[in-house]
């Protein structure tokens, strides 16, 4: 069996795990399912389902030899299982090439749909934190950012279908020429697949990538120049108490106490409310106290997003690059960075999409086991990375966060509630 068919079929799984994940989150939320950040997550979750799917099947095709080393008894349940899988991944290949169509034409209409959405995402991001556009303008472009995608998808995937242009290669079952190799009227089909390939999908990818790029950069020396207070990301207001009126005193008094301190930073070289390019390296607030701050955070979650989208498409794009303007070898140490990365995507964009709801947990509840704080959701979880990165109610003293956590990475479920309990 083949290393690289089992290492994308484990990792296909664990993608579509998290892409069911993500789903789940959204669709059991009436309040997610409302905002249009989610919906964007949900329909790229969906989209990489599909995809993860489809890799997930392909790499059965590689796995066809194992038949020899076992002895088919169709009265033993396991052997007839696995009988029927065998021939089941063996009709994917040239004994049948209708199963090798839709293999591939389900691969070209969910792999370029995968990458628009990411961009959907970085789209959205630019929007909020650049262009402060408030939920309700969102939602006047929302569907251009969820439909599209999938009519291009659709799209170049029945067209390649009528072209003819679906082979089995070395790639698999995907945009190929008819046989392997041919050139000119020496293919029955597919006689200009390595151009279609190109214009119907790695094109859109890196265009869309080329347009996430964009926003990220004008996001970042948007928030590296600092940004403006806006209605809609203002902390909700109090009412004031003798504590609360105590704690305004003390922060006017350290104010007063630290203006020696800033000239001091200043003369130094140290500018304040400027230009600040190194933000990103630098260790984010645990409170929401500032729209800077919140910038920053919603920043870090977005480019998060922008690495996840490079890191599963450079590969196999290279990997194409390699096939077209080389002799058609592929060197292996690339197969295998295709198969490790390339259904991928949905591992990653589980982890960033939980994120803010892990790292508002652990500011909230030092003692929360790092297990619970992943699932622990509360009242304002709907807008954690979408409207704020972190919890609008008030939080003990983040100087101490550190010091308190506890270092045990799980707990009983029956603590993680007790937990939270005690803590608010």
């Amino acid at each position: 069996m083949d290393a690289r068919a089992i290492l994308s079929k484990v990792i296909a799984c664990l993608s579509v795990l998290g892409s069911l994940t993500i789903a789940r989150e959204v669709l059991m939320d009436k309040k997610k399912r409302a905002m249009v950040y989610h919906r964007q997550m949900l329909a790229l979750s969906l989209a990489d389902v599909t995809f993860s799917i489809v890799v997930f099947v392909g790499a059965c095709l590689k796995c066809s030899k194992i038949h020899a080393l076992i002895e088919v008894d169709v009265t033993n349940i396991f052997s007839y299982c696995y009988f029927v899988v065998r021939n089941i991944a063996g009709g994917w290949g040239a004994s049948n090439p209708g199963l090798c169509k839709s293999k591939a034409f389900f691969s070209v209409m969910s792999g370029t749909p995968t990458a628009m959405y990411n961009t959907g995402v970085s789209v959205y991001y630019f929007l909020l934190i650049c262009r402060q556009l408030t939920e309700q303008q969102m939602r006047k472009i929302q569907y251009i950012l969820l439909f599209f995608p999938f009519l291009w998808g659709f799209g170049t995937a029945m067209a390649s279908l009528f072209l003819d242009l679906y082979a089995r290669g070395s790639n698999g079952c995907w945009i190929n020429k008819n046989p392997k190799g041919c050139e000119g009227d020496e293919c029955i089909s597919g006689a200009n697949a390595d151009l279609y390939g190109f214009w119907f999908v790695y094109i859109p990818r890196w265009v869309s990538f080329c347009v996430s790029f964009l926003c990220m950069t004008l996001v970042y020396f948007k928030v590296a120049r600092g940004g403006e207070e806006t209605p809609e990301q203002e902390l909700p207001s109090r009412p004031k108490t003798a504590l609360a009126a105590d704690d305004e005193e003390k922060e006017k008094e350290k104010e007063d106490g630290n203006e020696n301190d800033d000239r001091g930073e200043a003369a130094k070289g140290v500018v304040q409310n400027g230009t600040d390019m190194l933000w990103f390296l630098q260790e984010s607030q645990g409170q929401d106290t500032s729209a800077s701050d919140r910038a920053r955070q919603m920043a870090r979650q977005a480019f998060w997003y922008l690495i996840t989208y490079f890191n599963t498409y450079f590969w196999v794009t290279l990997q194409q690059v390699l096939k077209t303007v080389g002799d058609g070898s592929i060197p292996y140490w690339v197969r295998v960075m295709v198969s490790l990365t390339l259904p991928s995507q949905g591992i990653f964009n589980c982890i960033v999409y939980l994120r803010p709801r892990y790292l508002r947990n652990r500011d909230k509840y030092p003692d929360m086991s790092r297990l619970a704080a992943v699932f622990h959701q509360d009242e304002e979880d709907f807008v954690l990375g979408a409207r704020q990165m972190r919890s609008m109610r008030n939080v003990n003293n983040n100087d101490n966060t550190q010091r308190n956590r506890r270092a045990s990475w799980v707990k009983y479920p029956t603590q993680w509630f007790n937990t939270s309990a005690q803590a608010s």
